[in-house]
């Protein structure tokens, strides 16, 4: 369940439409107290993924060198940045 203020309700209506398409439920809040909650309706299916068209598995990863446990740690505090 997410929870969204009036305010995200206002200026951002359609990120809160994507999310009740795909099944969540939604609790809007005002000054930090729940006044509502905005579910999807049951007769649409939710929204789903299908992860077996992304390229990414197709991809051939047979010839590819495995990162050590080093290699790895290094990377790790370069990719963490601030987000």
């Amino acid at each position: 369940m997410r929870r969204a203020t009036v305010r995200d309700l206002r200026n951002r209506y359609t990120s809160l439409l994507r999310w009740i398409r795909a099944g969540e439920e939604i609790v809007i809040t005002r000054r930090g107290k729940p006044v509502a909650r905005l579910v999807p309706e049951s007769t649409e299916a939710a929204e789903q993924v299908d992860w077996s068209q992304s390229v990414a598995v197709g991809r051939d990863r047979s010839h590819e060198r495995m990162l050590t446990a080093e290699e790895t740690a290094q990377l790790v505090p370069e990719a963490g940045g601030r987000w």
